[in-house]
């Protein structure tokens, strides 16, 4: 856990303070993924793992409802994106899957978060494996 902060007590201010290039353990992660692309509400964090990329978007709001699967009211959440079939965001680049390699695309991606529910390219965290965000490990670089 050497020059990693640890935060329980998660706050916006907390999750504003990770920036492009920190590593990031959440929870009972073993292994960091490297912050990737910030937008105002979210970042996205990957790792390749051979060959594949391993990511989680962090959500830099508290969600809304009161409980749904694992995620609980009021708490920060992590998750994958809720598309079935990967975003769009990715074909707009010419990206075969998800590419984090590739900067631009990885911040089209994470501002499509942002865009307003009525937007056929809006992204939102899968509430199917979503978890809440009890401990936060951040290295900065």
């Amino acid at each position: 856990m050497k020059d990693y902060k640890i935060f329980i007590n998660i706050t916006k201010e907390v999750l504003d303070s990770v920036k492009p290039g920190d590593l990031v353990k959440v929870n009972d992660w073993k292994k960091p993924l490297k912050v990737i692309a910030v937008s105002d509400n979210y970042f996205v964090m990957a790792r390749k793992l051979f060959g594949e990329w391993e990511y989680s978007v962090c959500e830099k709001k508290p969600w809304g409802g009161i409980r749904y699967n694992a995620m609980i009211g009021g708490k920060f959440h992590i998750g994958t994106d809720g598309w079935v079939f990967g975003s769009p965001t990715w074909i707009d680049f010419d990206c075969e899957g998800y590419d984090f390699d590739n900067l631009e695309a990885s911040q089209a991606y994470i501002n499509s978060f942002e865009l307003s529910e009525d937007n056929r390219d809006h992204s939102f965290i899968s509430p199917r494996n979503a978890v809440p965000i009890a401990s936060i490990y951040i290295k900065s670089n």
